[in-house]
């Protein structure tokens, strides 16, 4: 089940953004769980809902909560509290749901139609906010050949259900649960993947109306998501830990592409020598072949509840920063950055741009050799010792 937020619709005030009648109708399923609790739903007047007793009920969950309440309390609150009217309506029509004329509906009025008539809408609603809102990813390059036409793939519902129940296999191991949901966004180009995943169960201690102390025991949900690009063959992914990466990628290669070594899984680029060496970093006289190196341009992105994505571009951001330097690149998470090198023997630059965890982008494919060596040489090529795939449990922060 959804982390169960015992906040979601404990506030009265909230409540009173639904309809009541539609409110009842929302919470008639579980009649006989708030009969056991003492209220008694049925013999409620419209007119007078006790608003504050639902509350206090959902406020306090007891051990026999029902999960499927749970998940509808989840979905309704994020869908009112994170969507457009526009688009709910717009859903609704396409999907022939009738939802109330009145001009007076609310959001989390229309957002419980859409439940009451077709849940897995509403779900798949909040799939596609979460997959669109992400904006950290680690990309990885596919190994398709140049000269193959670029083609985004189709996943039908066959093709989810294999990539499911491969994924659920390591998740039980990983005691994460089973029932994973892939949901598919393909946009021009690109299609985005949201992974809809439990975590290891969740013991916390809990404050009871007596006075004594409980128990809470719940499974937390997790969404990663995934961007893949036919026009580059490259693959975004924002997941949680290491291990979820590799199963991704080897689950979307191998179902998608035919093979699970389909993306580079090699963690192979950091930027971190430009922060810690500074203009040293483009150190090059130990590196035969190269004349000079520039550091021309990088992103970063700024963290928060609307992350900010930031582009510097400069003939030498080096010596445009002076001593500065490190001052301006301190804070936010690069994305990439682009240095253009002077070659022995050749009037003309040419660049390269890094972009985390393993995309190199030459401008000439017969530099490779040379530019590596300098990446190596100055620490931007730095694979990773080898570290328990589940037992990294970074957590790449998402807009």
């Amino acid at each position: 089940m959804p982390a169960f937020n015992p906040r979601i619709f404990s506030n009265p005030a909230r409540l009173k953004h639904i309809a009541p009648a539609r409110l009842k109708a929302f919470l008639e399923p579980w009649k006989d769980y708030f009969k056991s609790r003492k209220l008694d739903l049925a013999a409620c007047s419209t007119d007078d809902m006790p608003l504050d007793a639902i509350a206090d009920v959902l406020m306090n969950p007891d051990a026999s909560v029902p999960e499927d309440m749970v998940n509808a309390l989840y979905y309704v609150h994020e869908t009112a509290s994170h969507e457009a009217m526009d688009e709910l309506l717009d859903r609704a029509a396409a999907a022939g749901i009738e939802i109330d004329k009145d001009h007076e509906v609310s959001l989390a009025d229309v957002s419980v139609q859409i439940w009451l008539a077709q849940p897995m809408l509403l779900q798949r609603q909040h799939a596609e906010t979460v997959a669109f809102q992400r904006s950290n990813f680690m990309y990885f390059a596919g190994s398709r050949p140049q000269k193959k036409t670029a083609a985004l793939p189709s996943i039908s519902d066959a093709i989810a259900k294999t990539m499911q129940d491969r994924m659920d296999n390591w998740f039980e191991v990983k005691r994460r649960g089973r029932n994973s949901r892939i949901f598919a966004f393909p946009r021009g180009e690109k299609i985005w993947l949201l992974v809809r995943h439990g975590m290891p169960m969740r013991r916390e201690g809990k404050h009871q109306d007596d006075g004594e102390s409980g128990i809470a025991f719940y499974r937390p949900q997790q969404h990663d998501v995934l961007i893949y690009d036919s026009m580059t063959d490259e693959i975004g992914v924002n997941a949680g830990t290491k291990g979820e990466r590799e199963l991704y990628l080897k689950t979307f290669g191998e179902a998608l592409f035919g093979s699970e070594d389909y993306f580079d899984r090699s963690e192979r680029y950091t930027l971190d020598p430009l922060r810690e060496l500074g203009p040293d970093a483009m150190a090059h006289g130990d590196i035969e072949g190269i004349a000079g190196v520039r550091f021309v341009e990088f992103g970063r992105r700024w963290p928060g509840k609307f992350s900010e994505m930031e582009i510097r571009k400069s003939e030498d951001l080096f010596k445009a920063y002076g001593e500065n330097w490190e001052k301006r690149l301190t804070g936010g998470a690069f994305t990439h950055a682009t240095f253009k090198f002077a070659f022995e023997g050749s009037k003309r630059e040419r660049s390269v741009t890094i972009r985390p965890a393993n995309i190199a982008r030459y401008e000439r494919e017969s530099d490779e050799e040379v530019i590596e060596a300098w990446l190596k040489a100055r620490g931007f090529w730095a694979i990773p010792a080898g570290a328990d795939d589940d037992a990294d449990f970074e957590v790449l922060e998402s807009a």
